[in-house]
C-alpha cells in the first residue's frame, strides 16, 4: 500500500501535468481560433511560401534564405527548410504553416516551464504558463507567419539549455535564431560568451555549433564573390551604423522594449507595465542566477544599441518569455491578496483584447502596413476573378504594397487558382490592350497606399486610360478588384 508521502507527491504531480495540459490546450485554441479565415497574408508570408514552393516543388535546393531588413544581405535558408514538412504534406497551404508554427512553439512550451520551475520555482512557472496562454501580444506573435514566430519555441530551447547546463544546445538554438532574424540572434552570442567565459573548450565547440545553421549563407557567399559579406562591411561601414554610441539609438530600443513588455500582459497601460517590469529586475537583483538573468536581458540589448542599430517591435522577441517569467515571479511574491487581484485583472485584460485578433485585423502584428488583407481575402479576389472570366483568358495587373513585388500574387496563383481552375493568367510584356493577346478580360488589383496615395492614383489613371471604363468590381477587406472587357 502506497504511503502517504507517495499518494500525496503523486496528486501533486497529477495536478502539476493536468494543469500544464489545461493551460496548453486553452492557449493553443485562442491561438487557432478563426486562423483559416483571418491568417494575414501580405508580401512576406508570399515570399517565403513561394520560395518553399519552389524548394519542393521545383527541387530547387536553394543556399539563400530570406532577405533581412538590410539591402543585399540574406539569412541562411533554415526557416524555409523547417517549414518545408508543412507545405509538403499540406499541399502549400499557408494555413497548415501557420497552423505548424503554432504547435512547434506549444511543443517547446513544457521546456519553458521546466526552466522557470527550476529558475524561479512552481508557482511562478505555473503563473507564467498560464499568462503565456492568454497573453494579447504573444497571441499576436503566434499567428503570424513569418521567419520571426519560430524565434519563440527556440528562445524556450535556449533559456531550457541555460537553466539546465546544455551549453551547446544553447549555442545552436541561438544559431537557429540568428539565422531566422539576424538582429534578434547576432547579439545573443555576445550573452553566451559571458555566461561561459570561464570555460574555454565550452566556448569553442559553441561557436561551431552557433555557426553551423549559417554554412548555407556562407558557401553562397564563397561562390558568389563574397556580396553577402560586401553587404554586412558596406552597412556598417554607413554613417550612424556599426559599433558606437548614439543616445537617440539607446532611447528608441529602449522604448520600443518597454512596449513589446507592455504587449505582453498588461497592454495599453504603459507605465504600469513598465513600473511593475522595473521593480521585478530591481527584487530579483539577489538571485542566485542573477548572472543568467540580467545578462540574457541585458547584453544583447546593449549588443544592438551598441550597433546603432534601431530596433523594430521584434528585435525583442527573444527575450519576452523571461520577462514574462520574471513579472511572474515578482506577482507570486507579492501578498495573497493582491497577487489573486493582479492575475485575474491581467487575465481578464488580455481576453478582453482578443475580439480585435478574430475581426480580423492586425491587432498587434507588425506587419509594415495597415491595410487587413487576409489568405480567404486573396482566395475570394481570385475566386470572383475566375468566375467572372467563365473559363476565358484574362490578364491582371497588381497594385502592391511594396509596389512591384508580387510574390504574395504569384504564390495565390500558383498554390490556390492553378490547381482549382485549370489556368493561370496571360503573361504579358505590359498592361495595355495591344499587350493582351488572348485576354478577353482585364482585372486591375489593388490595396490602398497610404504613405503613396498619390502613386496609386497615377496607377489607378493609368489603368483607366488603357481599358474602358469598369464592368463590375468588387471588395474584400482592404483589396479592390475592377473587370474590364478587352474589344477586339
Amino acid at each position: 500500500m502506497p504511503s502517504q508521502t507517495t499518494t500525496g507527491w503523486l496528486k501533486t504531480r497529477i495536478f502539476e501535468v493536468l494543469f500544464l495540459l489545461v493551460c496548453l490546450a486553452f492557449g493553443l485554441f485562442l491561438r487557432l481560433y478563426h486562423l483559416d479565415t483571418d491568417l494575414l497574408f501580405h508580401r512576406d508570408q508570399g515570399l517565403h511560401s513561394l520560395s518553399i514552393w519552389r524548394i519542393w516543388h521545383d527541387q530547387d535546393l536553394t543556399l539563400l534564405g530570406h532577405p533581412s531588413d538590410v539591402d543585399g544581405l540574406f539569412h541562411s535558408p533554415v526557416y524555409y527548410y523547417l517549414m518545408l514538412p508543412a507545405y509538403f504534406l499540406s499541399g502549400g497551404d499557408p494555413v497548415a504553416a501557420s497552423v505548424f508554427q503554432i504547435l512547434f512553439e506549444f511543443l517547446t512550451l513544457p521546456f519553458f516551464y521546466l526552466g522557470i520551475k527550476h529558475l524561479f520555482g512552481k508557482p511562478t512557472a505555473r503563473l507564467s504558463i498560464l499568462f503565456y496562454a492568454v497573453s494579447y501580444g504573444l497571441i499576436c506573435y503566434s499567428r503570424w507567419l513569418v521567419n520571426v514566430t519560430p524565434i519563440l519555441p527556440f528562445s524556450h530551447l535556449l533559456l531550457y539549455s541555460l537553466v539546465f547546463n546544455f551549453p551547446l544546445l544553447a549555442f545552436f538554438s541561438a544559431g537557429i535564431i540568428t539565422q531566422l532574424n539576424a538582429a534578434v540572434g547576432v547579439f545573443l552570442f555576445p550573452f553566451l560568451v559571458f555566461f561561459y567565459i570561464k570555460k574555454f573548450k565550452t566556448i569553442f565547440a559553441g561557436t561551431t555549433l552557433f555557426l553551423l545553421p549559417a554554412l548555407p549563407i556562407v558557401l553562397f557567399d564563397f561562390l558568389h564573390q563574397h556580396i553577402i559579406s560586401r553587404s554586412v562591411l558596406s552597412f556598417s561601414g554607413q554613417s550612424g551604423a556599426g559599433i558606437g554610441l548614439n543616445p537617440l539609438v539607446f532611447i528608441n530600443n529602449l522604448t520600443t522594449f518597454f512596449v513589446e513588455i507592455n504587449h505582453l500582459l498588461i497592454y495599453p497601460f504603459f507605465f504600469f507595465s513598465s513600473i511593475l517590469f522595473l521593480i521585478a529586475l530591481v527584487a530579483f537583483r539577489h538571485h542566485h542566477q542573477r548572472r543568467l538573468i540580467y545578462g540574457f536581458l541585458i547584453i544583447p540589448f546593449l549588443g544592438l544599441s551598441l550597433y546603432q542599430r534601431g530596433a523594430i517591435s521584434f528585435f525583442f522577441i527573444s527575450l519576452l518569455p523571461l520577462s514574462l517569467a520574471l513579472i511572474s515571479a515578482l506577482i507570486i511574491r507579492l501578498p495573497r491578496a493582491l497577487s489573486t487581484i493582479l492575475i485575474v485583472l491581467i487575465i481578464s485584460l488580455n481576453l478582453s483584447h482578443l475580439p480585435h485578433i478574430y475581426q480580423p485585423s492586425n491587432a498587434l502584428i507588425p506587419i509594415g502596413n495597415a491595410n487587413i488583407i487576409t489568405l480567404q481575402d486573396r482566395k475570394d479576389i481570385v475566386d470572383w476573378i475566375y468566375q467572372q472570366s467563365h473559363g476565358l483568358p484574362f490578364s491582371v495587373w497588381f497594385y502592391t504594397l511594396p509596389y512591384f513585388q508580387e510574390e504574395v500574387w504569384d504564390y495565390t496563383l500558383l498554390w490556390y487558382a492553378a490547381p482549382k481552375y485549370g489556368y493561370l493568367p496571360e503573361k504579358t510584356t505590359g498592361f495595355s490592350p495591344n499587350d493582351l493577346t488572348t485576354s478577353r478580360y482585364f482585372y486591375a488589383i489593388w490595396e490602398p497606399d497610404a504613405d503613396h496615395p498619390a502613386r496609386l492614383e497615377a496607377w489607378h489613371q493609368q489603368v483607366l486610360a488603357n481599358f474602358s471604363t469598369p464592368s463590375a468590381d468588387f471588395v474584400s477587406h482592404d483589396l479592390f478588384v475592377e473587370k474590364h472587357d478587352v474589344f477586339r
